[in-house]
């Protein structure tokens, strides 16, 4: 039989005895009603003969069994990775040690916040909205397995929690994206630009077009292959990867949504013609010039790989030496999310390019600008039907 005792706090608690020892059933309760309903539950699971989950293991114990027996099986391994990164950097230095039952709604409320008012050197947030909201995301996941699958808490001290709203706002003014100006700018250098070694081989060129003309992330650029490219429709379904030996992988892409058939204007298809005949006129005529056996379109000289790391570098230095601020590779997607959208795209379109799982996605990402072009409309209708007094 379970015994009960009303603290000086005014809660209760329960214990019960397994093979002649007493203990608690964990935590404490508002009413003895509640108390009872979670000691019978116990009791049911000694009877049966089940194993009881010990309701004082440390976090790292409990994001052990949640990382390895429960996500590994259940997600993609470029998934596991990046969980496995954010609990080893994010959750284990600051919970890890600290016993589940333990660890309460407030100080899961500071630990956000640490996050979001660290700044880097220059006094710019270190972290942006989207990393923090993951690592909410992740913590979450891990005591809701607490709390339904391992039985070891009442309830999760993290639902409804969420990174403060003013952190979106300054996700959208950190959004970052080249002006077309910029953009032909900087498309207008890398013409004239010609590559000591292979001059007429105009790489980056065609690269940041052909970036800044479908909006795709620069790991499922580096991975397409001339095959991808059909009747000016280009098929995504792969990126590029490093593995843990820094080794170059191809891998499945984020989500179901992310695969995707975009068409290419003319102006792309042209100059992808163009740059497929240069590379296999070199392939054939300069034996300095390796060929890719598998058909990729961003192939180097030595017929390998571009990767995204090296892209970034290389960009940066250009940007620079072209007088435009330099936006990063995710800047290209932006742009063209941008100019699709100041051209009259509709959002649906626009989210469907992206490879973005709802139009929520990129109404989100793009407030400021689809709250300009909704008050754009909403002026042109309200001058339409504007009445003469």
């Amino acid at each position: 039989m379970a015994t009960f005792r009303q603290l000086k706090s005014g809660r209760w608690q329960a214990r019960v005895s397994k093979d002649g020892t007493e203990f608690s059933v964990g935590g404490t309760f508002r009413t003895k009603k509640e108390a009872g309903i979670e000691a019978a539950k116990v009791e049911e699971r000694i009877y049966y003969g089940q194993t009881l989950n010990d309701r004082n293991m440390l976090m790292k114990e409990v994001v052990g069994e949640w990382l390895h027996e429960h996500k590994k099986a259940n997600v993609k391994e470029s998934t596991f990775e990046q969980l496995e990164v954010i609990v080893r950097l994010h959750i284990l230095p600051h919970f890890g040690d600290k016993r589940i039952m333990r660890i309460k709604r407030a100080e899961i409320k500071r630990w956000i916040k640490l996050y979001v008012d660290m700044e880097d050197e220059h006094g710019n947030n270190k972290y942006v909205f989207d990393s923090v909201v993951k690592y909410l995301s992740t913590l979450k996941s891990i005591l809701h397995y607490a709390v339904h699958e391992l039985e070891i808490l009442e309830k999760n001290p993290s639902d409804r929690l969420k990174v403060p709203v003013q952190d979106s706002v300054a996700l959208k003014k950190d959004l970052k994206y080249y002006s077309l100006d910029e953009l032909n700018t900087l498309l207008d250098y890398m013409k004239r630009y010609k590559h000591q070694r292979f001059p007429e081989y105009q790489i980056y060129h065609t690269l940041m077009y052909f970036l800044s003309q479908t909006g795709l992330r620069i790991s499922e650029s580096l991975a397409l292959k001339w095959t991808d490219i059909e009747d000016g429709k280009l098929t995504v379904e792969r990126q590029t990867k490093r593995d843990k030996n820094n080794g170059l992988k191809l891998t499945t892409l984020k989500n179901t949504a992310s695969y995707r058939t975009i068409g290419l204007n003319e102006d792309l298809s042209r100059e992808l013609k163009k740059f497929k005949l240069r590379q296999y006129e070199l392939i054939l005529g300069d034996e300095r010039f390796h060929k890719n056996d598998q058909g990729i379109i961003f192939q180097n000289y030595l017929g390998n790989y571009l990767t995204p790391s090296t892209v970034r570098d290389t960009i940066r230095d250009y940007c620079k030496k072209a007088g435009v601020d330099y936006k990063g590779t995710h800047g290209f997607r932006h742009t063209h999310a941008v100019l699709l959208l100041e051209s009259g795209a509709s959002i649906k379109f626009v989210a469907d390019r992206l490879g973005h799982k709802t139009t929520k996605t990129t109404t989100d990402t793009y407030l400021d600008i689809t709250e300009k072009i909704e008050e754009d409309e909403l002026k042109k209708f309200a001058s339409y039907t504007a009445r003469k007094i």
